[in-house]
């Protein structure tokens, strides 16, 4: 016999009295309950109020046949799948397969024996359990299914507690659900509790106690009527939602009058895991994003610092390089009011003595003036605060160089230096073509000066996208590579008579154009300058 917590209910429907007597002893004595109806119309009602696990059906009755009473249970939802054994003294084929047709689970004829009717019976209610069993197991994922993808759709955790007792309310029987999300000492975070419209509007949950109990336990459980935390509800279940071995929250569900089975317990238990799953998310999700919002804070402060940090570092930079511009300045001026000085005294004594002025005294002195003269005027050309009546205009490049290279090569030829060309068509473009023949006229002069003993000078023009590339290549004695980094500062020069000024105004010509210029250099092989200037310049 089939074991479960109620015996199986088995529906004797047969106009014969002896033969329902018989049937009603042979399935009490096997620890069924039975009832037993004598029509068809009586036992239509009695499977619709009852709704049996099975039903033992006769073929021949008055009014209603036994065909006609299974068709009609077959096309009520409520009896449709009540399983019907069918039982008749005919032993015509006809005749069981028009039963069989219209939904019989099993024919079986009179007289049968006792065993084979009963082991008929068990197995047709083992299979229809099974059958249950499976679709409300299919029904259950289903529903899981259906929890899963809306809760990871969810990433805010106010949502998410809404979201789970409005799915837990509508996916089992009850009138009250709660869901309590705890931090990690237990104590309550925030809570949302969803009710039904038969739900008092007045419940009083004791929300700790169930936290206690359920940390404690860390397992699901269900309340009778006695033992619920909740007056007024008969039945109620609560899980903890946990994430490994942290308990994040606490799920559970009231009801006013269904008592909840193991199977719906099972479904609940689901919907714990999916739930505690997604509010661990949930949490993590707003600890990124707090983070984030943090870092970017983090970042822009930094950034500040940083920027404050560079502006210090600029000013500091230029203070430090107008401090040692003004140096090399004095240093520079005070070399030739040195001897102005000193030769202004003795003319003093001179003249106070009626002595004649020396005229070579007064040539020393006027060498010395235009000395400083020079020095301001090329630190004025480097500014750009002298107006030499220069004008921008649409230049020729390669024009420029071709005159510096016919202008220069008498001149190198006397020191066995020789002057190569690379000059094609190249763009026009904006620029002073006084202070860009000076820049070329100094590159010429400092690669004669590298070159005593004779050597190459290679001038040469491209064009590089938006860029002219001009090149001036000596195979001098080079640049020693200490000095590279210094070569355009104020007064830095290897010459003995130079003032260290020229590449210094070159460089800012260059970039007054908009341009850039670059050396490399090799000992013992030579140097080489490099200068672009855009074809689109405009007119500074």
């Amino acid at each position: 016999m089939l074991e479960d917590q109620v015996s199986p209910l088995v529906l004797v429907v047969d106009d014969q009295i002896p033969a329902t007597v018989m049937l009603q002893r042979l399935f009490e004595h096997h620890s069924y309950r039975v009832k037993c109806t004598y029509d068809g119309p009586t036992a239509l009602e009695a499977a619709r109020e009852l709704v049996p696990d099975l039903i033992l059906l006769d073929v021949l009755m008055p009014g209603m046949s036994g065909f006609e009473v299974l068709e009609k249970l077959r096309q009520n939802p409520v009896t449709a799948i009540i399983p019907t054994i069918m039982i008749t003294a005919l032993d015509e084929p006809d005749n069981i397969a028009r039963g069989l047709n219209l939904g019989a689970d099993d024919y079986i004829r009179k007289p049968f024996h006792t065993r084979e009717l009963l082991a008929r019976a068990e197995s047709k209610m083992k299979a229809r359990k099974l059958e249950d069993n499976l679709q409300r197991r299919t029904q259950e994922l289903e529903a899981l299914l259906r929890v899963s993808e809306e809760l990871n759709q969810r990433r805010e955790v106010s949502e998410l507690l809404k979201l789970v007792t409005r799915l837990t309310l509508e996916l089992l029987p009850g009138d009250m659900s709660a869901i309590l999300q705890l931090n990690e000492d237990g104590s309550i975070v925030s809570s949302y509790v969803e009710t039904g419209e038969l739900a008092p509007d007045d419940v009083e949950l004791n929300a700790e106690d169930v936290v206690n109990k359920l940390l404690k336990s860390r397992q699901s459980t269900r309340w009778n009527e006695e033992e619920i935390p909740v007056q007024g509800f008969k039945s109620g279940m609560a899980i903890p939602l946990q994430h490994g071995d942290t308990i994040h929250g606490i799920l559970m569900i009231i009801s006013l009058w269904t008592i909840h089975d193991e199977r719906h317990l099972r479904l609940f238990e689901g919907i714990g895991r999916q739930a505690g799953l997604a509010l661990r998310n949930a949490e993590l999700y707003e600890i990124q994003m707090n983070y984030s919002l943090h870092l970017e804070d983090m970042v822009a402060e930094q950034t500040a610092e940083l920027r404050s940090a560079q502006q210090l570092l600029i000013r500091s930079e230029k203070l430090a390089s107008i401090g040692h511009l003004a140096a090399s300045i004095a240093h520079e001026i005070n070399n030739p009011l040195q001897p102005i000085v000193v030769i202004l005294d003795d003319l003093r004594h001179d003249l106070e003595g009626n002595v004649l002025p020396d005229i070579k005294a007064l040539e020393i002195i006027q060498q010395s003036v235009e000395r400083i003269r020079r020095i301001v005027a090329q630190l004025l050309d480097f500014t750009g605060k002298r107006s030499d009546g220069s004008e921008t205009q649409l230049l020729k490049i390669n024009d420029i160089l071709e005159g510096i290279v016919t202008l220069n090569r008498k001149f190198f030829q006397q020191h066995n230096i020789d002057i190569k060309s690379s000059l094609p068509e190249l763009p026009s473009v904006y620029g002073s073509k006084d202070k860009l023949e000076q820049v070329f006229m100094n590159l010429a002069i400092n690669a004669q000066a590298a070159m005593p003993k004779g050597g190459t000078l290679y001038v040469k023009a491209r064009q590089e996208g938006d860029n002219i590339v001009i090149d001036f290549i000596d195979t001098g004695f080079g640049i020693a590579k200490e000095y590279l980094d210094r070569i355009f500062d104020p007064f830095f020069t290897t010459k003995p008579e130079g003032t260290g000024l020229g590449l210094f105004v070159s460089y800012g010509i260059i970039q007054s154009h908009n341009g850039s210029i670059e050396v490399e250099s090799k000992v013992g092989k030579g140097t080489r300058f490099t200068m672009k200037l855009p074809v689109t310049l405009k007119a500074p």
